[in-house]
């Protein structure tokens, strides 16, 4: 090949690589612009809801009955310091991880081996639905009958808010894998597993992060249940305790807890799910950064 060729390839390599990588920080610039639009947007709207609760506290509703926002706060800073939230949270927090856990592990086991069966979830998918559909606040007296007043009713009861959910999420996205893809990996070799690994669950990932993320609030809830029935010690507890005594800046306090935990606990599930799934186009066509 003439050297002026090589040298023109060259250059319209470069000059490609130059508008790749100018596309690439103008994307990055306005995902960040975005992400801080939405921001701004988020602080905005809950300073309006504080403000609106605050003015309403004690002129449209009685602050027995509400509190208002500066009590709350208050309150919150007393049980931070004291210990006192952190004894009840560490109770909580441990219910809901190995409940989370539990039902997260339980879920994709029983989708993948499910999924694995000839018809295996048109014969499941109705005794599933029906036990997704059973109130749980109606199982939560059978299941301290069955597993006592301590740690494992409340881990049952946050599994069980999980399970079904991420069971469900993860079936559909293996229903959603190209067939095509797995006949190719099984032509070409591939085992039972590898296709399972390599291509049907990285395809599934979406929906079973979208599984994880929804039910974080459920686990919590489950938890939560179980401390309202029978317990002495968790957020549920000090919750149900301060509501008897009509302490409503205490029951806010626990509640706002509460929230900042799950949403923490979501963004780092997103985080991971953006490592994880980094391949997964987003809806402009670009690439998880």
């Amino acid at each position: 090949m003439p050297p002026d060729t090589l040298r023109d390839g060259e250059a319209l390599l470069m000059r490609e690589r130059e508008l790749l990588a100018r596309e690439e920080r103008v994307f990055v610039t306005h995902t960040r612009r975005d992400a801080a639009r939405i921001f701004t947007l988020q602080v905005a709207f809950l300073a309006a809801l504080l403000l609106a609760w605050w003015a309403a506290s004690g002129t449209l509703v009685d602050p027995l009955f509400l509190s208002d926002p500066i009590s709350v706060l208050r309150v919150l800073y007393e049980i931070v310091v004291d210990g006192t939230l952190w004894w009840h949270l560490e109770w909580t927090l441990i219910e809901m991880a190995l409940g989370y856990v539990l039902g997260v592990s339980l879920g994709l086991a029983l989708a993948i081996v499910i999924s694995g069966i000839p018809w295996g979830t048109q014969i499941v998918r109705p005794m599933m639905l029906g036990l997704f559909a059973i109130p749980k606040v109606a199982l939560a007296p059978l299941v301290i009958v069955w597993f006592g007043i301590y740690l494992v009713p409340k881990v049952v009861l946050a599994a069980s808010l999980v399970l079904f959910i991420v069971y469900f999420n993860t079936v559909a996205g293996i229903a959603a894998v190209n067939p095509r893809m797995q006949e190719v990996l099984r032509v070409m070799g591939a085992s039972p597993f590898a296709v399972l690994t390599k291509l049907t669950l990285p395809s599934a990932m979406p929906y079973i992060f979208t599984g994880m993320r929804i039910t974080v609030p459920g686990s919590l809830i489950g938890a939560i249940i179980g401390e309202f029935l029978s317990s002495n010690r968790g957020i549920g507890f000090l919750i149900a305790a301060a509501s008897s005594r009509y302490d409503t800046a205490r029951v806010f306090a626990g509640i706002l807890s509460l929230l900042v935990f799950v949403l923490l606990l979501n963004a780092a599930i997103s985080r991971l799910e953006r490592r994880l799934a980094r391949w997964q186009p987003l809806s402009n066509g670009k690439t998880k950064l």
